[in-house]
């Protein structure tokens, strides 16, 4: 990122309609809702603001907002990966966004270079927000600290999951000057990302027992476990999501959007129902999950009458009902992701009868959290045992895609199959003819990093495309 960027971010330079985010209220009676200063941050009282300012960044970040999609202010890092991958396809024009549905996404793209700017801003805010916490707040009480670190955690796993080896990461410093970030290997995405997980386990450690203490201590159990699993240390995944502490099934961290501005909107909702920018996909390109042709009911959809195409006019829309309307709530981590890493860890070391009993207690008992149309799911019917080890393969990958359809996931999920799994890419990414434009799927498996960090003199390019 430029430092005009970075700095626009100092000290949460935070807009009400960021704060209000994750608080729910709703502000009235401003003379002014423009900017806090970050002179006003600099105190306990203010640590409030600063903690409901990192959420809203990082909602924006991860599940978008409601805001005119034109300039790409939509769309979060689930919309943009679920499209590369086989979750969603473009159902519009804009040309930055068809080259990424056929896997050829643009460096000069602004929508892929505001996606991009507004997760560094989110991983901004996270360390801003932790290191005014570890400033201001008690720490053995005050959970604020370990939430933070957890949050700016989960943006170093999306940057190392959905984008080419290569990121840098640019500071600002505390006198306000600009220091410019080397590129990262996604390896040192990943350390840098289980470092922030670390220390908010050890932060969630010394508070009171209690559901607030067990609530951070998941949260950072699960960041960490998808790190391992990102790095193929299977049994040690499990490891951080059942020892010493184990993660109930019940537990989720969801980020929570309103109606109270369009910054605030849920940009799953919107971009796909709303702006019809945006449809569920089928067995895209071939190799991809039949999402519409063999339907399940953690992954529901609808066509409707009204709506018939696209914002295009010609391609049949396809609209998701996970998320209901702009103030549906979004998870981020979830005590069912910590079941399939586990099953994953079963398969790994060949027990499959064990992977499946996961995978069925998980169907046996869905989440309260899991709503399908508004309401909780029904139990799911017990999976036959799997035809041998690539069927189980399969299977685990495709309960995965189910239990964690739009939460951004899958575009790691098909990397991890080429790269720990050895699926060749055209059994796994969508591949052959393009549906549209006259184009045919590229070979990308991650994203670009954006044309505005050739502004950064330490950066060239892109280390490596690799999955």
């Amino acid at each position: 990122m430029t430092p005009h960027m970075l700095r626009k971010i100092v000290g949460l330079g935070l807009s009400v309609a960021a704060v209000a985010v994750a608080s729910g209220c709703h502000i009235l009676d401003v003379s002014n809702p423009d900017i806090i200063l970050p002179g006003n941050l600099n105190s306990a009282a203010a640590l409030p603001t600063v903690r409901a300012g990192a959420i809203g960044d990082f909602a924006f970040a991860y599940s978008g907002s409601g805001a005119q999609g034109s300039g790409g202010t939509t769309e979060g890092q689930i919309l943009i990966s679920g499209m590369l991958a086989d979750e969603l396809i473009n159902t519009e024009t804009f040309p930055d966004r068809v080259f990424a549905d056929a896997r050829r996404p643009q460096i000069e793209s602004g929508t892929l270079g505001v996606i991009f700017r507004n997760l560094h801003r989110a991983r901004r805010s996270a360390e801003v927000a932790a290191g005014r916490f570890r400033q201001y707040s008690d720490t053995t009480t005050d959970a604020g600290l370990s939430e933070m670190l957890s949050l700016a955690g989960f943006t170093y796993v999306f940057f190392a999951e959905n984008y080419c080896s290569g990121v840098p990461f640019s500071q600002v410093q505390n006198d306000g000057s600009f220091t410019y970030g080397d590129p990262l290997t996604t390896a040192k995405m990943l350390d840098t990302a289980m470092n922030r997980f670390q220390q908010a386990l050890a932060a969630a450690n010394v508070l009171p027992a209690g559901t607030t203490k067990t609530n951070m201590l998941s949260l950072a159990s699960i960041g960490a476990a998808r790190v391992l699993l990102d790095e193929g240390k299977f049994g040690a995944a499990d490891s951080a999501v059942t020892t010493p502490f184990l993660v109930a099934t019940t537990f989720s961290y969801t980020v929570q959007h309103d109606l109270n501005t369009s910054r605030q909107q849920n940009g799953v909702y919107s971009g796909i129902r709303k702006f019809k920018r945006y449809g569920v996909a089928d067995a895209e390109g071939v190799v991809g999950i039949p999402w519409r042709s063999q339907p399940d009911p953690r992954t529901p959809f609808f066509r409707s009458p009204s709506t018939n195409f696209g914002f295009d006019g010609f391609t049949p829309q396809y609209d998701q009902q996970r998320y209901l309307d702009e103030k549906a709530f979004v998870t981020v981590a979830t005590g069912a992701e910590a079941s399939l890493i586990t099953a994953e860890a079963q398969l790994q070391r060949g027990d499959t009868a064990g992977m499946l009993a996961t995978l069925n207690a998980l169907r046996a008992t869905p989440p309260t959290y899991f709503l399908v149309n508004g309401a909780t799911l029904a139990p799911l019917a017990a999976l036959p045992a799997p035809a041998g080890p690539a069927a189980a393969v399969d299977l685990l990958f495709s309960e995965r895609a189910h239990w964690l359809w739009l939460t951004g996931h899958r575009l790691s999920d098909l990397r991890r199959l080429e790269r720990q799994y050895g699926r060749p890419d055209n059994q796994v990414f969508p591949t052959g003819a393009y549906f549209k434009n006259g184009l045919s799927y590229g070979t990308d498996v991650n994203l670009p990093i954006p044309f505005d960090e050739e502004n950064n003199p330490n950066f060239t390019a892109c280390l490596d495309r690799l999955p």
